[in-house]
């Protein structure tokens, strides 16, 4: 169940962007594998994501240019 808490490593968050909405987990660079929606903590969007909540919405500076996401759940 997604929830208020605060992003960090390990957590399980929903976001939505202008392609739509993906789910991913936060872990750290040896676990990351992008197919099963588990990104680094020192990516790019990771790191954007890191100490917001839910209901933010946060810019992020990626390879591709600045995106902006809106940050729908958390567990």
């Amino acid at each position: 169940m997604l929830t208020n808490r605060l992003i960090g490593v390990g957590s399980h968050v929903r976001v939505r962007d202008q392609d739509g909405e993906t789910e991913y987990t936060i872990v750290g660079p040896e676990e990351s594998d992008i197919t099963s929606g588990r990104i680094s903590d020192e990516s790019p969007l990771a790191a954007a994501l890191m100490g917001h909540y839910p209901g933010e919405r946060v810019r992020v500076r990626a390879p591709g240019g600045l995106r902006s996401v809106m940050i729908l759940g958390v567990s």
